[in-house]
């Protein structure tokens, strides 16, 4: 149990992507609440579990934004998190993120890193950011105004559907900032 929800938390993270020699997940009980159902347990471990995702994420060195990845419509779960990781870690799209730059062609770039995924057909992908799909289509005047306030936002969320099947997956990282790389660069160990 404690490894599936971690999976689909911790597992989902990505800052830089980059791993620390501290990452770490552990998990102890002193047996004092007494006998829980596995299922209610599993599901209180997955809230406290993905809560703290998001904060670690919202705390990135220098990160301004949450970002959130959903990809659907991968053909299985493992398709779908190999392509929203392989966006919320692209340095482009993150910067993309902190300027608030709707740039649909810096995510279709990321899902096109996935090259051994031969079943992703781009006539099949659809890009959005936040409730309105930016890929493919004509956007209006106030579709362009509204994208304006999801990208200024401080939760920004990337939904792709890639119509290969039903994997779905949601990942949570942070915008990469010029703070980032003054944090990074400005000391030494």
């Amino acid at each position: 149990m404690f490894r599936k929800v971690v999976d689909a938390t911790f597992n989902c993270l990505s800052i830089d992507s980059d791993t620390s020699t501290s990452d770490t997940v552990a998990i102890f009980s002193n047996g004092l609440a007494g006998e829980v159902p596995e299922h209610e347990f599993e599901k209180a471990l997955h809230e406290m579990a993905l809560a703290l995702v998001k904060k670690i994420a919202r705390d990135g060195e220098g990160a301004t934004k949450l970002l959130e990845v959903g990809v659907k419509g991968g053909r299985d779960k493992a398709q779908a998190k190999r392509v929203a990781k392989a966006i919320v870690n692209s340095p482009l799209v993150k910067t993309a993120i902190h300027g608030a730059d709707p740039n649909w062609g810096r995510v279709a770039m990321a899902i096109g890193k996935c090259e051994k995924d031969l079943d992703i057909e781009p006539e099949r992908v659809r890009i959005g950011f936040g409730d309105l799909q930016v890929f493919p289509g004509q956007l209006t005047a106030g579709d362009l105004e509204r994208l304006s306030g999801v990208m200024r936002a401080e939760h920004v969320r990337i939904a792709v559907e890639l119509g290969c099947g039903g994997g779905d997956a949601t990942v949570w990282g942070c915008d990469l900032s010029a703070e980032y790389v003054s944090i990074n660069a400005d000391y030494s160990t």
